[in-house]
């Protein structure tokens, strides 16, 4: 049987470079390079905000400048979290509106009050058909 063949060749370029034993962040300068994993993106981060400022990356500035790239990747972080949860919301809300049934129309609304009128006047000629009456309320007398 034959060795395995790459189908795409930059795929045989990255495995190569996946071998070198050298990571891509040893070049920076000291105060840039990260410690830990965790570390990688602030240092990063840092390092290019040193270079778009236009100043020398240098170990003195390596503190500030990552105390800056986290302070952005925080704020990053919260409103990235922050929008998120605002689709969640919205989402939310659409699934509870959409199961709730749609408000009555105007037709349903007149034809619901003429039936309430016409259960009124059936309860007064009743009361009055069997001599039923409601004592007189007291209404204020106007002054004149």
């Amino acid at each position: 049987m034959s060795a395995p063949q790459r189908i795409r060749p930059e795929s045989a370029a990255q495995a190569d470079s996946a071998d070198q034993t050298e990571s891509p962040a040893s070049g920076l300068p000291e105060g840039f390079r990260p410690a830990a994993g965790e570390d990688r993106l602030p240092a990063l981060l840092g390092y290019a905000l040193a270079v778009e400022s236009g100043t020398a990356p240098s170990a003195e500035a390596a503190p500030a400048r990552r105390a800056e790239a986290e302070r952005l990747m925080q704020d990053w972080a919260y409103r990235h979290l922050h929008n998120h949860l605002e689709r969640l919301r919205a989402e939310a809300a659409r699934e509870a509106l959409a199961g709730q049934r749609p408000p009555p129309g105007f037709l349903t609304l007149v034809a619901a009050v003429l039936a309430g009128l016409l259960l009124f006047a059936a309860l007064a000629w009743v009361a009055l058909a069997f001599g039923l009456h409601l004592p007189a309320l007291p209404f204020p007398q106007g002054q004149g």
